[in-house]
C-alpha cells in the first residue's frame, strides 16, 4: 500500500508542477517529427499525420501528389497524360548514362520502350515507400523517392530510388530531370 502510495505521490507532483523539464520540453518538441517520420513509413501515415497534424507544407504536399500522379500515368501506360507532367528538355540520368530528350514525340517513345520492354516481368503498380523533399528556391525542387514496384500477385519485385527534379514553369510544377539508381 505505501508503494501505491509513493506512486501516486509521485505522479501527482509531476503531473501538477509547473515548469517543464528539460526533457519533457524535448519531447514535446521532437515527438511530431517522430511521429510524422512514422506516419511516411506506414500504411497508417494518414491517420497519424491526422492526430499530429501535417506539419508539411502544402508544396511539399503538391510535389508527392504530382510524383503520384505521375506513378499513376506510368502504371497505366497513360502516356500522353504523362507526358503532361514534364517540361522540355528533359534529362534522364541512369547509372547506364544520361540521356537528353527534346520533346513530347521523344519522350513517349522513351517511355513506352521503359514501360513496355524494360519493365519488371508482370509489372503492376507502384508505391512510394518514403521521400525526402528538398527546396532549393521558389522556383526548384527535388524530391527523392524510394519507391517500390508490384506484380499482381501483390509481391514487391523491384526497389527503387530516384531524384526527381521539379521547376516552377507558367506557375505550375514540372519535371525537367529524373536520376535513377
Amino acid at each position: 500500500m505505501k508503494k501505491l502510495f509513493y506512486l501516486f505521490s509521485l505522479v501527482h507532483f509531476i503531473s501538477f508542477s509547473q515548469q517543464e523539464s528539460d526533457i519533457e520540453k524535448l519531447l514535446l518538441k521532437k515527438l511530431p517529427n517522430v511521429l510524422g517520420n512514422m506516419a511516411d513509413q506506414t500504411p497508417f501515415g494518414a491517420g497519424i499525420r491526422s492526430l499530429i497534424g501535417n506539419k508539411k507544407s502544402q508544396l511539399e504536399n503538391t510535389i508527392v501528389n504530382l510524383w503520384i500522379k505521375y506513378s499513376k500515368a506510368f502504371e497505366y501506360k497513360d502516356y500522353e497524360i504523362l507526358a503532361n507532367y514534364f517540361s522540355f528538355p528533359v534529362v534522364f540520368d541512369t547509372l547506364e548514362k544520361p540521356e537528353k530528350i527534346e520533346n513530347k514525340k521523344q519522350l513517349i517513345k522513351k517511355y513506352k520502350i521503359i514501360r513496355e520492354e524494360k519493365i519488371q516481368e508482370d509489372y503492376k503498380y507502384s508505391i512510394l515507400n518514403k521521400y525526402n523533399f528538398i527546396q532549393l528556391s521558389d522556383e526548384f525542387v527535388i524530391l527523392d523517392a524510394h519507391y517500390s514496384r508490384y506484380n499482381s500477385k501483390y509481391k514487391k519485385i523491384y526497389f527503387g530510388r530516384g531524384l526527381y527534379f521539379y521547376k516552377k514553369v507558367s506557375s505550375k510544377w514540372k519535371l525537367f530531370e529524373i536520376n535513377s539508381f
